[in-house]
């Protein structure tokens, strides 16, 4: 077996605005710098290649540039290429500019000079790491960290279901959904057994160093600090890519404390600081991974897209007629039946209705050794991410969301259909109720395509 890596740095310029929120937001500084990260695995003659690249999500251009000129430098072809974002509610600048669908497509505009230059980066970043293989071992480990990551829509007393209902409120009920704990690390090391990086798998949302306001300063969040503080214990040369597992329900808020106590120090760098220690953790206990070869199946599918009612277009077009401005900041998440909530997303909404009656998503799986991968497309619920795992044809499996473009969609459980959660509201979920179950099947099918 051999392994290389490489890392890049990725900031963006001052004044690109950043995606993540419902108002325009152009950055003024920088937390964390960006980077993308990638590692290169191969076996038998075979290479396999995944890439981690610290922003919001993963547009298919960006994705098609990459591999096509990864394949073009290196010639492992896209099956055998997975690229997905941390997610980072503080990087910028990257999308398809001509693509309005979006929810807020009306305060958000991508940079494309930016989009051009990060392309070629990223698939870069794979051909460095390739260039960079050398004989290598690889152990594997997981374990379950809990007490920073938290289902975030709740079962409230009166029977609603509500995302982030308030610090201690007394009348939640239960978490609405599953949470996904697990950590699962890969460790690579050079001949003499020295570690030279480690592919991290976790499933939490990338969005805690926002308060409100919304932070106008990149920063990679809580995975950027957990590869700093790695490189303190392994060396500066040491590279940590960073896998996010299926989060689309998960985020940081331990509403069980006060507003003050939560926030008494940085989330980010609080997380970062425990995961890095959980991975130092792992080092001694990992078990060898078996080179037992290295291979790839990536395909796009299409799914049904949600329909509206003639009587719900009517109703949108009318909301703009009442209210022909719009700022982006009327309404509340938590009441998405309201004029000023529907009004905010009105526009994309009608967008959206115009769109083909089927979108396309992306499922990987990359089989490295006795590690199964699996990727998908899109804010994908915790409960998929645990699903692909029981059901993986290996014992040991990470699972990555937002990865190989793809519509950038949430994929909610079907009980969260028919609630007023934000993620299960056109066109914050534009595919029907059984998306998740379609592609968590499919990835499956292709890991165990891949173990024959």
């Amino acid at each position: 077996m051999k392994c290389g890596f490489y890392e890049s740095e990725i900031t963006p310029p001052l004044g690109c605005n950043m995606k993540g929120y419902f108002r325009t937001r152009l950055a003024e500084g920088v937390i964390e710098k960006l980077y993308v990260k990638a590692v290169a695995v191969e076996m038998d003659g075979v290479c396999g290649i995944v890439v981690s690249v610290e922003a919001e999500f993963m547009p298919q251009i960006v994705h098609d540039v990459a591999v096509e000129r990864i394949a073009a430098y290196t010639g492992i072809p896209s099956d055998r290429v997975l690229i997905n974002a941390t997610h980072t509610h503080t990087g910028g600048g990257l999308g398809d500019i001509h693509d309005k669908s979006g929810a807020d497509s009306l305060v958000y505009t991508p940079d494309e000079a930016y989009n051009d230059v990060l392309s070629r980066l990223v698939g870069d970043c794979g051909i460095l790491a390739y260039h960079r293989l050398q004989p290598a071992s690889a152990k594997m480990a997981k374990t379950d960290v809990h007490g920073i990551s938290f289902i975030r829509n709740y079962v409230m007393k009166d029977g609603r279901i509500l995302m982030n209902p308030g610090w201690q409120n007394p009348d939640v009920v239960e978490p609405f959904g599953t949470l996904d704990p697990e950590l699962g690390v890969l460790f690579f090391c050079d001949e003499q057994g020295n570690p030279i990086g480690a592919m991290v798998n976790y499933a939490l949302h990338h969005d805690c160093v926002s308060s409100w306001p919304p932070c106008t300063m990149y920063c990679s969040d809580y995975s950027g600090v957990m590869a700093k503080e790695l490189k303190k214990t392994y060396g500066e040369n040491f590279v940590t890519v960073f896998v996010n597992g299926c989060c689309g329900n998960i985020n940081h808020f331990d509403i069980s404390r006060t507003f003050d106590d939560f926030f008494a120090d940085p989330p980010y760098i609080r997380i970062g600081q425990r995961l890095a220690d959980e991975v130092r953790n792992l080092y001694e206990k990992a078990e060898p991974l078996a080179p037992t070869g290295v291979g790839g199946k990536k395909e796009i599918i299409y799914i049904e897209r949600r329909q509206l009612s003639p009587e719900e277009v009517q109703e949108y077009k009318d909301l703009i007629k009442k209210y022909p401005e719009r700022t982006g900041a009327e309404g509340s998440v938590h009441d998405p039946n309201g004029e000023g909530y529907k009004r905010r997303r009105a526009e994309a909404i009608l967008d959206f209705h115009e769109l083909p009656p089927e979108l396309p998503m992306v499922v990987q799986a990359l089989k490295l050794g006795n590690c199964m991968m699996f990727a998908v497309s899109g804010e994908v619920y915790s409960e998929f991410g645990i699903y692909m795992k029981e059901h993986s044809p290996l014992g040991f499996s990470m699972v990555s969301e937002m990865a190989n473009g793809g519509n950038e969609n949430y994929i909610p459980t079907r009980q969260a259909f028919g609630t007023d959660l934000y993620e299960a509201q056109i066109s914050s979920s534009s595919l029907i109720p059984d998306a998740g179950y379609i592609m968590a099947e499919h990835a499956i099918k292709l890991a165990e395509d891949l173990c024959k």
